[in-house]
């Protein structure tokens, strides 16, 4: 038997309501004050908080209490009811409780050969033999009996295996999977000597692209990820310190481009030390490329249809702001529009474009004008340029009113930090011009989120009589 908790709807919308900012206060943390808000520290990240609500200003995520104490103090939703109304609610129930055992990792069986795995690598995917060898040789890939699937073996420090994916080796085969109990952190590796690590998605891309360029290719590492999750390519440079240069090399469509710029992201937040860099095939994957090479018609890329969509938006920014001066108050033009863009319906997708468009223009305009007073000169495209570098395909996932939401704090955000009658330094007002840039870079990313949005929609073709 278990036992979960009962929690009535009064009790519910009790514990969402309840002020934030006393809540850490009971638990002895420390807020700073500012404007009307409050700000907390976690970590190096800043969480703003006001009432019952919080946004956190790297993840861009926010919400009411419940979601707060779930994120922050690793609380499941019973227990975060519970600390937001000191432990004083909720009503025991009894339940059955049938608890799901861990499968201990093993290996599936070897096959007594390995003919279907040759067959499949070779004239399938057009990997080169030496390398497929090289693999079995080290007992890091084998056929397995039951269902001749390629498997893929990661091992730990001590060459124990701890990590298994199988591919599928029937023709068209779509079959692929982690074996249970695999630990992520282990999948399909080689560690070479020099300080280079080969990021890649799937294991055959790993393979594909050794054939395709196998030039001294055990000198360097290489990891497949299996999915585009982390694990395997944070584990790795942990344990090995000499890796110093990651080339990530995901698969060119929407999914590893933003895999591309998560993994990034978390890569720069173990040191300063990590050159990374992005190498994108020319199709699909790196098995597509080297099919190409073999005279095979390839699945072609796809570029990430919001990024496309904002950096055309950026390039067109400084043409179109050529022949304009920036307004003699521009914050108090942005807010003006942001105010009507509030009142905008969200299906007036030509409205929002629209406004959200002029919005940027004034952004963009405010930067070379505030630059200018410091004797300051830049490029007329260097702003725009500035503008799309910040984009982020990865965090760009809220819905309509997110967007909207980002465009207003950010906006609110610059004019409270600066609307103080003093002298800013230097490097305050180009903080202030970077996050004007962004203020811009929100209104494209909503302009951006309407119109695929109304693109991707589904059409209802069925005619009613």
């Amino acid at each position: 038997m278990s036992s979960y908790i009962y929690f009535t709807d009064e009790q519910k919308e009790q514990a969402n309501r309840i002020d934030l900012y006393e809540f850490l206060s009971r638990r002895g943390e420390k807020l700073k004050r500012s404007g009307s808000e409050w700000e907390w520290k976690y970590g190096d990240a800043k969480i703003t908080i006001r009432g019952n609500e919080w946004y956190h200003h790297y993840d861009r995520v926010g919400g009411g209490a419940v979601d707060f104490v779930k994120c922050f103090f690793d609380a499941d939703y019973p227990r975060a009811v519970q600390m937001l109304l000191n432990g004083n609610c909720g009503t025991v129930v009894q339940s059955e409780n049938k608890k799901k055992e861990k499968k201990p990792f093993i290996l599936p069986p070897a096959n007594t050969d390995m003919r279907r795995l040759y067959a499949y690598l070779l004239n399938q995917r057009f990997i080169d033999r030496d390398i497929i060898n090289c693999f079995t040789h080290n007992k890091l890939l084998y056929e397995d009996a039951e269902y001749h699937n390629a498997v893929f073996v990661g091992c730990d420090e001590n060459g124990v295996p701890r990590h298994a994916h199988k591919r599928g080796t029937v023709f068209d085969s779509g079959y692929k999977g982690n074996v249970d109990g695999s630990l992520p952190e282990y999948s399909f590796h080689h560690i070479g000597t020099s300080d280079r690590l080969y990021v890649f998605e799937a294991p055959v891309d790993l393979l594909s692209f050794l054939s395709m360029y196998p030039e001294n290719w055990q000198r360097h590492s290489y990891v497949a990820l299996c999915c585009t999750a982390e694990h395997a390519a944070i584990y790795q440079l942990k344990q090995n310190p000499h890796l110093k240069s990651v080339l990530l090399c995901l698969d060119h469509d929407k999914a590893g481009i933003e895999g591309c710029y998560r993994l990034a992201e978390r890569i720069r937040e173990l040191g300063p030390d990590y050159n990374v860099k992005m190498i994108q095939p020319e199709y699909k994957d790196w098995n597509e490329s080297l099919k190409e090479k073999n005279g095979v018609e390839p699945i072609p890329g796809t570029e990430h249809p919001a990024m496309e969509y904002i950096r055309d938006l950026c390039l067109s920014l400084p043409e179109e702001c050529k022949h304009e001066r920036c307004p003699r108050y521009p914050f108090d033009t942005l807010v003006e529009q942001y105010e009507k863009l509030k009142r905008t319906g969200k299906n007036n997708i030509e409205a929002i474009k629209e406004q959200t468009f002029e919005m940027a223009k004034v952004a963009l305009l405010f930067c070379p004008f505030r630059h200018k007073q410091l004797g300051v000169y830049m490029p007329d495209g260097w702003y725009a340029e500035r503008m799309f570098e910040q984009y982020r395909p990865h965090r760009d996932n809220g819905g309509y009113k997110n967007h909207l939401c980002d465009i207003g704090y950010h906006l609110q955000s610059v004019i409270r930090d600066f609307s103080e009658d003093k002298i800013y330094t230097k490097s305050e007002l180009e903080n202030q011009i970077m996050r004007t840039l962004e203020v811009g870079l929100d209104c494209l990313r909503l302009n951006a989120y309407a119109v695929l949005s109304q693109e991707q929609a589904p059409t209802n073709s069925m005619t009613m009589y």
